[in-house]
């Protein structure tokens, strides 16, 4: 059995501080929606459906960041999802004119994913 790698821990709090923040930034967005989308010029419903969508990724990602400190394939497989659909909700915001939020977004779920496929971290989860 593998010990876990540093990356791997280090992708788990990642992931947990993700998570916080995705369900944080969509409340945020979601009570600020009409302030957020009129002077951008993106649409409400564009705003209000990145909110939603950032707020269910987070309780998502939240649930299963555990599994990944215990080596769980199948949360690392809900996870790499999560953040792709995370990186797409990234560049929803892209269109609705929150440059740097989406961009923040999308790096941070790339590196989120690059770090759960190093050599080490293949070999962990393949031990489990």
């Amino acid at each position: 059995m593998a010990a876990r790698p540093g990356s791997v821990t280090f992708v788990a709090v990642l992931t947990y501080i993700n998570g916080i923040l995705n369900v944080v930034g969509g409340v945020i967005l979601l009570i600020a929606r009409d302030q957020v989308a009129a002077p951008t010029g993106g649409g409400v419903a564009g705003v209000t459906t990145a909110a939603i969508v950032s707020i269910l990724l987070g309780v998502i990602v939240i649930i299963v960041a555990r599994g990944l400190l215990r080596g769980s394939s199948g949360a690392r497989v809900v996870v790499t999802v999560v953040m792709i659909v995370d990186i797409l909700n990234g560049v929803l915001l892209l269109f609705t004119n929150q440059v740097a939020s989406g961009v923040v977004q999308i790096l941070w779920s790339l590196l989120i994913v690059v770090l759960l496929f190093t050599r080490r971290a293949n070999g962990f989860f393949a031990g489990r």
